[in-house]
């Protein structure tokens, strides 16, 4: 019986000691989440940053598509007056 309770007893303090060094792990574990919720917060905040000029730069985008159409518009508009000045001219 005695045999068995210092078994009981070792067993006991191996479990103790495992727990002791969990929990002295543990401020270590605690502080590692902190430092990792916080670069993700900055990383949220980069993306959240970036989100908001996405409709800016469609706009801008947008302008450019104007002027481009407006471009080819007057291209297109100065050359067929050009084809038309020169099929409507005699030959000299």
């Amino acid at each position: 019986m005695s045999n068995e309770l210092s078994e009981t007893t070792e067993n006991i303090t191996v479990i103790l000691a495992k727990i002791n060094h969990n929990l002295e792990d543990l401020p270590k574990d605690i502080i590692d989440i902190k430092l990792g919720q916080a670069e993700i917060q900055g990383r949220l905040s980069v993306l959240e940053s970036n989100s908001q000029k996405i409709p800016d730069l469609a706009e801008k985008v947008g302008e450019l598509k104007n002027w481009k159409q407006i471009g080819l518009t007057l291209f297109g508009t100065i050359l067929g007056g050009i084809i038309t000045y020169l099929v409507k001219t005699p030959n000299p």
